[in-house]
């Protein structure tokens, strides 16, 4: 069989990953797909029904852990002949007991989260979130209410996956803004950002580029250096906890020395430096690089609380 597209859509039970495909189609956001064919590993609350599908050119079929095989699903994709499949995964399933055909091509992974919940999921079955946000490129945070609780759904997911695009909608399915009412100044020139604010300038940084362009950032963190860094460069780094004291991560960015600049490997630095966004070969977008300004600098004493850690 020729290669057909593939939108995963990823997510634990009844976080709305039903609602978001039937929604979508709906709505025209893929465009005109042509026959879809929509295979999901769960029987949720959230129907796919013959009058549903029918104006949306789309068919449907459940798999369960004893019908997801080769021979089931090729049989599917023969009777139904669709030109793009959307598979609804469920998180919850290991791995191993299920694999995709080699014909298919996936085109897009999006992972599908209900807001209300997160806190209990990301902190009940931390691990599978975070596996699920790390390969996702999409992530639809539903039934979002209250501007603080997203904005802290925000930071734990970019903290994650700082590439991480993601759409947050209301209890109505509406659109709303990720704002977030961050915790240190920034009219200034200067900015200052304490220990345990890290990680909000960590992710704001990646988000609001104008916000932080050729202003001064002052930190404390660790200085790692190499050999795969360009010369003269390091990271500003602090380890941050991403799922449990088995996955602690480093997050940074990259600091540029200038001339004269002395700094010792694995050290703990108070870091002053000027935010510029740069255009690298090979790269999408800016990247963030810091100049280091002191060129006389005093290692600093690790402090106590050093892990960067999600909600």
């Amino acid at each position: 069989m020729a290669g057909i597209p593939v939108i995963l859509v990823r997510g634990v039970l009844e976080s709305g990953k039903s609602y978001f495909i039937k929604d979508s189609l709906l709505r025209g956001d893929f465009g005109d797909l042509g026959k879809v064919l929509i295979i999901s590993q769960e029987d949720g609350i959230e129907e796919f029904t013959a009058d549903d599908l029918a104006p949306l050119n789309a068919k449907y079929e459940y798999f369960d852990k004893d019908r997801w095989n080769d021979k089931n699903i090729n049989d599917a994709v023969r009777t139904h002949k669709p030109h793009v499949v959307f598979v609804e995964l469920n998180e919850t399933w290991d791995k191993l007991q299920f694999k995709l055909p080699p014909y298919f091509d996936v085109q897009q992974t999006i992972c599908v989260i209900d807001g209300s919940t997160f806190k209990y999921y990301f902190s009940a079955m931390r691990q599978i979130m975070v596996d699920m946000v790390k390969t996702s490129e999409l992530v639809i945070v539903n039934r979002c209410d209250h501007t603080e609780e997203t904005s802290t759904i925000k930071k734990s997911l970019k903290m994650v996956n700082p590439s991480l695009e993601i759409i947050a909608l209301d209890s109505l399915g509406e659109k709303i803004s990720l704002a977030t009412d961050l915790p240190y100044d920034v009219s200034g020139d200067k900015i200052v950002i304490k220990n345990e604010h890290f990680g909000d300038f960590y992710v704001d940084s990646f988000e609001q580029i104008e916000r932080y362009r050729n202003k001064t950032v002052e930190f404390e963190c660790l200085a790692l250096f190499s050999d795969e860094l360009p010369p003269n460069t390091f990271y500003g780094a602090r380890p941050a906890l991403t799922c449990c004291m088995d996955d602690i991560q480093t997050i940074g960015h990259l600091c540029a020395l200038n001339q004269g600049d002395k700094v010792e490997n694995e050290t703990w630095i108070k870091l002053t430096a000027i935010v510029h966004y740069l255009k690298f070969k090979g790269t999408e977008g800016e990247q963030l690089v810091l100049e280091y300004l002191s060129s006389e600098v005093l290692p600093i004493p690790p402090f106590e609380e050093q892990l960067v850690k999600l909600v």
